[in-house]
Parts: C-alpha cells; structure tokens; sequence
C-alpha cells in the first residue's frame, strides 16, 4: 500500500522548459552581481569555498564565478551551484520578476493524495530552498502545504539507489510504501533498485516512451492509481 509520494519536479511536476529556459537564464545573468554583492556574507563565502573544493584547487573570485555559470551552462548537477541559484531566484521570486509553474494535473493529483492523507515529498536536483521557492509562488498560489518534506543533492545522488533507501529511513517507512515519480528513466530504475515503487512521467514536450521500460511509464499525473500500484 502507497502511504508517501515522493516527486521529482523538472520535466514530472513542472515543465523542462521552465527551469532551462527560465530559472537557468535567470541565474546565469544575475550570478556576477548577485555574488559580489553579497561576497562578505558567510553563507555565501561557505558556497565559493565549496567551489574550490569541487574544482581540488584555489580560484580567484572572477574564476569561481565563471565557473559557477560554466556549471549552469552544463546543467551540473553540484551542490554550491544549487545552492546559489536557489539564493538567486529567491530574490528572483521576492521582486515578483519570476513565478513558478506547475501542471494542472499535477496540482489536482497532488491535492487530491493530501486531501486523502498521503504523505508528499520532493527530491530534486535543485537545492531544497529553490523547491520551496518554486512551490510558493506557482500558478496555483502557495503549494508548499501539500508537502511533508524536501530532499536535494544533500541525501545523494539521484542516480543512486542508497539515496532513496536514506529518503524512505528520513521519512520513516519501508521504501515499498513510497511511490516515486520522475521523468528521468535512471531516476526510475535506481529508485526502483532501493524497492520504491516507481512511476516514469512522459510529458510530450519533455520526454518519450522507451520500449519495453520495465515499469509504468504515463503522461499525466490524472492517470496514476495508487490503489494499483
């Protein structure tokens, strides 16, 4: 029996093209002003020496951030990069230049679960901050009651099952109690591997079938039933 929902967001809740095409740009035109505006603060002195860490050597300012907007333009998932771009579109949100978006049927499927007492989770490759950012200030207002929890890079890997098997311990259920959404199809298989069950997301405009995939593989959130699963 599915007891929590843990959803990916890009590409499952929230299309691809929001984050590429909006939240990227967004981050890597503000980023140079945004850090040294704020490069005495010490959360973010904590993000550019993390910086350092991951490149194994010392960088001047300048060099960080074009590594920062080198990582934006490879889609790295990294965690100081995360963790900056999340600070970026908080003011990004807060001046009202950006607004997040969900899907209509993700919202209704994801009302309809909390309404019915199970518990939602996200995990995502954005920084916990930028989840909760997104969720506040989408087309259906404020969505950030629905969820009991969020997970990013810090668990893991998305790619690999222990992060999920550390997920269902922080919730507190076996993880075949948890069904798992995302579009990415490594995703799906590593959560699977941890004994998720799992659903894979194929939004027309952000992925396709692949033949003979070994688990459920829909293209809306309206045709999930957990009573099946």
């Amino acid at each position: 029996m599915v007891k929590a929902v843990l959803t990916d967001i890009e590409g499952t809740t929230t299309p691809i093209s929001f984050v590429k095409d909006v939240l990227f740009p967004y981050s890597y035109e503000n980023i140079q002003d945004f850090i040294l505006k704020n490069k005495d603060n010490p959360l973010i002195i904590k993000i550019l020496e993390d910086v350092k860490k991951v490149e194994g050597k010392e960088l001047s300012l300048e060099e960080i951030i074009q590594t920062l907007k080198k990582w934006i333009e490879e889609d790295r998932k990294i965690t100081p990069l995360k963790e900056i771009q999340g600070l970026i579109w908080e003011e990004g949100y807060k001046s009202g230049k950006l607004k997040g978006y969900v899907y209509p049927d993700a919202y209704e499927k994801l009302k309809q679960w909390y309404e019915n007492a199970i518990k939602l989770y996200v995990y995502s490759s954005g920084s916990v901050k930028a989840q909760k950012l997104l969720f506040s200030n989408t087309n259906f207002g404020d969505l950030n009651y629905l969820f009991s929890g969020y997970f990013d890079t810090n668990i893991g890997n998305k790619k690999e099952p222990i992060s999920y098997t550390k997920i269902a311990q922080s919730i507190g259920l076996n993880p075949d109690e948890i069904l798992f959404l995302s579009d990415n199809p490594d995703e799906i298989l590593a959560a699977a591997k941890a004994g998720m069950k799992v659903v894979r997301l194929v939004r027309p405009n952000d992925a396709e079938y692949i033949k003979d995939f070994p688990y459920p593989q829909v293209e809306s959130f309206i045709q999930i039933d957990l009573t099946v699963l």
